[in-house]
């Protein structure tokens, strides 16, 4: 009798850690998701407990074994992916000194505007090819260096999330390229830390606590007793070095070519492609270039909290108010109903989706404009439809690369559901637009990297052909072309709008 053989791929979040089964043929066995509450001891602070991240982690895993019902020596290999940059501090025996800071912390703010102010942004640029964000290791040390220096005198390694808890699970201490490489520390061209961008920022004694970084499907290192103990996986089971989970999310669709465009529209809205070519010019900068999962190639993503969390906001407040026992698969189907009856010439309300970050001003929040008394329910609903979509395309232009240089879109996260709004995706974008399907995308393209590591496939090609599930083809209506480029004009118009106001409102 043939044995299942299968993956396991483990994807930390902002908001929670989910967890996946996979058969080697891409069939998601199980799945389960556990919440990890995030503190705030002063605002602009974002921190976890490290321990109860870890035990929220096995956790996962023994819920999925339990579900799953397998032999956990069938499981091939483990992947494992993370938001990237926050940060782990520990000592010598990878003891964490300080609680895990998360990747939407912004103590650093104040530090980052300086850094570029003052010109370090622009001298450190040439080796990182990335401008600097509050929550990278490159912003974030220097601000322990000034606020909490014992903290780094107590500190031995300066680790991402995945990297600690790969720890966990193996007791080898390693870091892991796609994510290093967006901590502003790192040379692309070479692929090491340099010591010179830890001097312009004046960290230089930090240099040495940096782990020693290997590729992503390098195997990192195998279950050990403690963490089989608490997982309830096989001691001896390979675990690979993982992905940035901008990464995972990008190899999970499939995308293995400069051709394609990733659009992921689920909290976030992450827009990316690879390429052959960084700018390493700080006054040609475009985005934030990072080492991709395919050698050669780098990584450019443009991304905010300006997608469909907007959409899950208007049911939670506005619909369940009203019905407060409609189920979410009917509430999606009366909202596509009612978008789908709309047509888009006949709405002019726009809505501007930062509700929860902004994707321009970062004082600008979320607003409804243009309203008149002739519109109704549907008006507003096809407004909020069209502004996460217009976030997106908004996105993608910051990637100054024309829409139509690409052959077509993958699209994941949680518009996939709605025919009506992915649809909308490939009008307003005007290419080809296809859907991923399954909901675990991060942990997916982490089991994708654990299975070459493991050796089930022979490279990542035959690891998505394998794994990767396309859903539908949306074909763009060109005679909706017109239409949808006047109205994402407007829409960048109520951009500036919020922008004006979030000024005078400091």
């Amino acid at each position: 009798m043939t044995v299942n053989k299968y993956l396991l791929g483990i994807d930390n979040g902002g908001s929670d850690i989910k967890c996946a089964l996979f058969d080697t043929e891409g069939t998601e066995i199980a799945s389960s998701n556990v919440q990890v509450p995030i503190a705030a001891p002063v605002p602009g602070y974002t921190e976890r407990d490290a321990e109860e991240v870890w035990q929220a982690n096995a956790e996962a895993v023994r819920e999925i074994l339990k579900k799953a019902e397998i032999d956990p020596g069938d499981i091939c290999a483990v992947g494992i992916t993370a938001y990237g940059n926050g940060m782990v501090l520990t000592d010598e025996n990878v003891r964490p000194v300080y609680p895990v800071i998360v990747s939407t912390d912004d103590r650093a703010a104040e530090l980052c505007s300086e850094f570029k102010k003052n010109g370090t942004e622009r001298k450190l640029f040439p080796h990182t090819r990335q401008t600097l964000w509050s929550a990278q290791p490159a912003v974030l040390l220097p601000w322990f260096q000034m606020n909490r220096p014992e903290v780094l005198k107590q500190t031995r390694w300066v680790l991402s999330l995945k990297d600690y808890l790969r720890f966990r699970l193996t007791g080898r201490l390693c870091g892991e390229l796609t994510e290093a490489s967006s901590t502003s520390l790192m040379d692309l061209e070479r692929k090491e830390y340099d010591r010179t961008l830890f001097e312009i920022l004046g960290i230089g004694g930090c240099f040495d606590k940096m782990p020693p970084v290997l590729n992503s499907t390098e195997i990192a290192g195998y279950i050990n007793d403690q963490a089989s103990g608490e997982t309830g996986l096989k001691k001896g089971t390979p675990v690979a070095a993982g992905y940035f989970d901008i990464d995972a999310n990008a190899l999970a669709s499939g995308i293995l070519s400069d051709d394609e465009l990733c659009l992921i529209a689920g909290t976030w809205s992450i827009n990316e492609f690879l390429t052959a070519e960084a700018p390493a010019d700080y006054d040609k900068r475009t985005n934030t270039a990072t080492i991709s999962y395919v050698p050669g190639l780098y990584l450019m993503e443009d991304s905010t909290p300006t997608s469909a969390g907007n959409f899950n906001w208007y049911i939670e407040k506005i619909i369940r108010k009203y019905d407060p026992h409609a189920g979410r698969e009917d509430i999606y189907r009366m909202c596509s109903e009612a978008v789908e009856g709309k047509r888009p010439e006949d709405s002019s309300v726009i809505f501007v989706p930062y509700l929860f970050a902004s994707a321009t001003d970062p004082g600008a929040h979320g607003a409804f404009m243009n309203i008149t008394a002739s519109d109704d329910s549907a008006s507003l609903l096809r407004a909020i439809y069209e502004g996460v979509v217009f976030s997106s395309v908004h996105h993608v232009h910051c990637l100054k690369r024309p829409p139509e240089s690409y052959s077509a879109a993958r699209l994941s996260g949680g518009i996939t559901n709605s025919e009506v709004w992915s649809q909308m995706m490939a009008d307003a974008l005007q290419i080809p637009v296809q859907t991923v399907q399954g909901s675990q995308t991060g942990a997916r393209g982490a089991a994708i990297g654990a299975g070459v590591a493991a050796g089930v496939f022979g490279d990542l090609r035959e690891g998505t052909e394998k794994m990767v599930r396309r859903g539908k083809l949306y074909q763009p209506r060109r005679e909706y072309a017109d239409i949808y480029r006047k109205k994402y004009e407007r829409y960048e118009a109520a951009l500036e709008a919020v922008d004006m106001l979030a000024g005078k409102c400091r």
